[in-house]
């Protein structure tokens, strides 16, 4: 059998990362983009030649200096103008498309800056300070890697018994009137069954090789043990890594393991673990494949305790059998599942887990077993990211004969606590019950009352940090589209005429770009900072009696009228 002190029972949901962070999306979104100049050229990314090069003309129409005799808008022209070469010059020549439409602009330009070109050298400075800083952070959690676990088993099923023991008075005497109780009363009930903890360091000894020393204790009913241990591993080669692992007290546990990819789409591990050298390992071969693109499937081979030639003697008498175990596990980007069958000479069981990930940084997670040695097992759970580093999770899990047990838990840098706690120690559907509804109700309260509102809270001062941080940036934006426009006012009454003399015209009364969401807006209404008047921009782009805007560009959806 594993020793305890090595591997630890817990059923609860694991670390994976979820998915990115709403506040580090909304940075994105925000953030400033980069020159689209299929946006400039007004094409689509799979434009042919030459609906590049028609565009190409148009725009030289519109914005050469040439077209223009007031001396302001010519100096306005040769900016456009400028950038609009550029655009053609790049998006016109197949090997720079190649390159912008892989790398972007900094592919064209072949190398890095610090920050964008429209930042301050104070700002400058203080986003190198941060990334170097975080920089720094990365390599001195990667130099040691601290982890911790510390899991306290509350057995509460006296508080959940109403029975209490008769209070005897002495011969003769008269009974004694029972105590009153409080309210608190049954709480007392509840008793500290099992203390768990474990702590370990991992650091860096060579570029393929790291090493981990750990301790664990275990202390249940007033007794216990601990164990230090300490683990090497190793990459050997891209396919093939090792790692072994070996306690320094008693009692004694050496263990190999080796992880093999042969390809992309299949591997190999294997596990030798021992207790002593008068018997040959324990050894347990995992070989799986890919079966499609997000199923894996795979075979797992367990040896048992096993005699070589009369190298571990009679094992007949011996408890930990061989077993085989078939399994499928998948996932896609929105939750997981794995079903494995195992048969065993003492054991045989089925398992079946999904997880689902939720909205908010949360996941749900579904399991059940049915064997041979626990009866029916099955758990229910949560896990929500409070913030950054921090996480919570609760569970239920309630079997026949193994009772009800709910778990609750709290992560945070690499630091755990779990407090599991035992309803009953047979099923029982009520406190089954109370035990789900009991934690879902105080998880949606908890989200709801206060997860929520800071929600609300960080996304509106990310905003305005956001705005305050690139005001700079999005003031020259707007002026520079307020130029455009200035220098398209003779073109949009020019096509304004011509539509109007046509039967079905099309003449753009007013249209607007921006955040319009919660915005109503009339033609006499003062616009705000963040919403431009774009009228004479879409009445530039009228042809035909028709507006055409290409897929992939930024465009208003509402907020237009047409006069025919």
């Amino acid at each position: 059998m594993d020793d305890p002190y090595l591997n630890p029972i817990d059923h609860s949901i694991p670390d994976d990362d979820l998915d990115d962070d709403e506040l580090v999306k909304l940075e994105k979104e925000l953030a400033p983009k980069a020159t689209d100049y299929y946006g400039i050229l007004n094409v689509s990314r799979t434009a042919t030649e030459e609906e590049i090069k028609d565009a190409y003309k148009k725009l030289c129409r519109y914005f050469h200096p040439d077209k223009h005799n007031i001396e302001e808008n010519k100096k306005l022209a040769e900016s456009k103008f400028q950038v609009i070469q550029k655009a053609y010059e790049v998006i016109s020549d197949p090997v720079k498309r190649a390159i912008y439409d892989t790398y972007g602009e900094e592919g064209l330009n072949a190398k890095w800056e610090v920050g964008p070109k429209f930042k301050t050298p104070q700002e400058m400075r203080e986003e190198y300070e941060a990334k170097a800083r975080k920089q720094r952070e990365q390599e001195l959690e990667s130099l040691v890697r601290s982890r911790g676990e510390v899991q306290l088993t509350v057995n509460a099923t006296g508080v959940f018994d109403p029975y209490e023991p008769p209070v005897f008075s002495g011969f003769g005497q008269p009974m004694q009137p029972p105590k009153k109780k409080g309210p608190l009363h049954a709480l007392t009930k509840a008793q500290l069954q099992q203390l768990f903890m474990r702590h370990s360091f991992e650091t860096q000894l060579g570029p393929q090789t790291r090493a981990v020393i750990g301790g664990s204790m275990m202390s249940r009913n007033g007794m216990g043990g601990g164990n230090v241990m300490g683990t090497v591993r190793h990459t050997i080669s891209p396919k093939l890594s090792a790692e072994a692992t070996s306690t320094f007290l008693h009692p004694r546990v050496l263990s190999v393991k080796t992880y093999y990819n042969p390809s992309s789409d299949s591997f190999i591990n294997s596990v030798a673990q021992t207790r002593t050298f008068y018997a040959p390992p324990i050894l347990t071969v995992t070989a799986g494949r890919r079966l499609y693109a997000s199923t894996t499937g795979y075979v797992t081979y367990r040896t048992g305790e096993w005699s070589l030639l009369g190298w571990g003697g009679d094992v007949s008498r011996k408890m930990d059998k061989s077993s085989v175990a078939l399994g499928v596990a998948g996932g896609k980007k929105e939750g997981s599942y794995s079903v494995e069958l195992q048969t065993g000479i003492i054991a045989s069981h089925i398992a079946v887990e999904y997880t689902r990930k939720l909205p908010h940084q949360a996941q749900l997670r579904l399991s059940g077993v049915i064997s041979t040695a626990g009866g029916l097992t099955a758990s229910v759970g949560s896990d929500h990211k409070v913030s950054e580093h921090t996480r919570i999770g609760m569970s239920l899990e309630c079997g026949i004969p193994s009772g009800v047990l709910v778990k609750f838990r709290v992560s945070r840098l690499g630091q755990k606590v779990v407090l599991p706690i035992i309803l009953s120690t047979e099923f029982d559907l009520q406190l089954a019950f109370f035990g789900a509804v009991i934690p879902v109700s105080i998880a949606v309260a908890v989200d709801q009352l206060l997860l929520k509102p800071r929600r609300r809270k960080q996304i509106k001062e990310k905003i305005q940090q956001l705005r305050e941080e690139h005001a700079e940036h999005l003031a020259a934006r707007k002026q520079e589209a307020l130029e455009g426009q200035q220098l398209m006012v003779e073109i949009a009454a020019r096509k304004v005429r011509q539509e109007e003399k046509k039967q079905d015209g099309l003449v753009i009364i007013k249209a607007w770009y921006g955040n319009l969401k919660d915005t109503e807006l009339d033609e006499s209404s003062e616009l705000p900072e963040d919403i431009i008047d774009v009228s004479v921009v879409i009445q530039a782009l009228v042809n035909d009696s028709r507006v055409t805007v290409p897929g992939g560009h930024a465009k208003v959806k509402r907020g237009c009228g047409g006069n025919g």
